[in-house]
């Protein structure tokens, strides 16, 4: 089937439908710890387990950035299940590989500024529908921005750099 040929985009070691936490072959090892991590913690409920991975100087989320923003973790927690849920869905399914100002980036899902509706794969629509109604999803391919969804992002040092549910890439 198409959705299993490998590319360097979409690996078909990356299937949305496993329960493994196991890291993708193509992720420094940093990256696949940090992935095992949220994925475990997502599997669990637990969102304590995301505590220390969450590097305040570092991290953005919905709430904001640095030191000096809110608790993500607790933010998260206040809201329920859902953003757990949304990170293993995401870390689930193929990523893609950016290089930025901070470093190379493995960010979760593979979409881009580039991305419309079109380049989504049956499984990967799926999957986004777990988390998503069909029309978040349509809106999360915007004609002039791209992909907006939910995106997660880990640095090749193993920094869990982001994660944030919507607006512009």
């Amino acid at each position: 089937s198409p959705e299993r040929s490998t590319t360097a985009s979409e690996p078909a070691s990356a299937t949305v439908t496993s329960p493994s936490a196991a890291p993708q072959p193509e992720v420094p090892d940093p990256v696949g710890r940090i992935r095992a991590r949220i994925l475990s913690a997502a599997d669990s409920g637990d969102y304590e387990l995301l505590r220390p991975l969450v590097e305040p100087a570092v991290f953005l989320s919905d709430f904001g950035f640095g030191a000096h923003e809110p608790d993500p973790v607790g933010r998260w927690e206040d809201i329920g299940p859902e953003p757990l849920e949304t990170m293993g869905a995401l870390l689930r399914m193929p990523h893609a590989v950016r290089e930025t100002n901070e470093g190379t980036l493995y960010q979760w899902p593979r979409f881009d500024p580039d991305s419309d509706a079109g380049d989504l794969s049956a499984a990967e629509r799926e999957v986004f529908l777990t988390f998503m109604t069909e029309d978040e999803l349509v809106n999360a391919f915007l004609p002039d921005y791209g992909y907006t969804g939910p995106r997660l992002g880990i640095l090749a040092d193993g920094t869990w750099w982001f994660f944030v549910t919507g607006g512009a890439p």
